[in-house]
């Protein structure tokens, strides 16, 4: 989450609160990070019950060390350049991909 994106500090209390109570794991990401897509992944689970974070290159790549290890602790990271989508389509990774909630078969 960027909480410097969350300009009443009241409602970023709250919204930080409520993450924390709902037992959520706080990973803070700048707005310059925001602007180079960071904010904009996935989570996915793959067809052999794994965990995997899907962003683009340019998220990755502004996200630090710390950050980097926080997410993996939870699944792993899966990146790609994303570039021409980024800079004409206006999303990136998460925008791409459908999230479908069908049962499995």
């Amino acid at each position: 989450i960027c909480a410097d994106c969350i300009d009443d500090k009241k409602e970023r209390k709250m919204v930080l609160d409520n993450l924390k109570q709902d037992q959520k794991e706080i990973i803070l990401i700048t707005e310059a990070q925001v602007n180079n897509f960071a904010g904009n992944m996935l989570e996915v689970r793959g067809k052999d019950d794994k965990r995997y974070i899907v962003m683009s290159a340019s998220a990755h790549q502004s996200l630090t060390p710390k950050q980097i290890s926080q997410l993996e602790n939870h699944a792993e990271i899966l990146s790609s350049s994303l570039d021409t989508i980024e800079a004409c389509g206006g999303g990136s990774a998460r925008c791409m991909m459908a999230e479908v909630f069908l049962p499995r078969s």
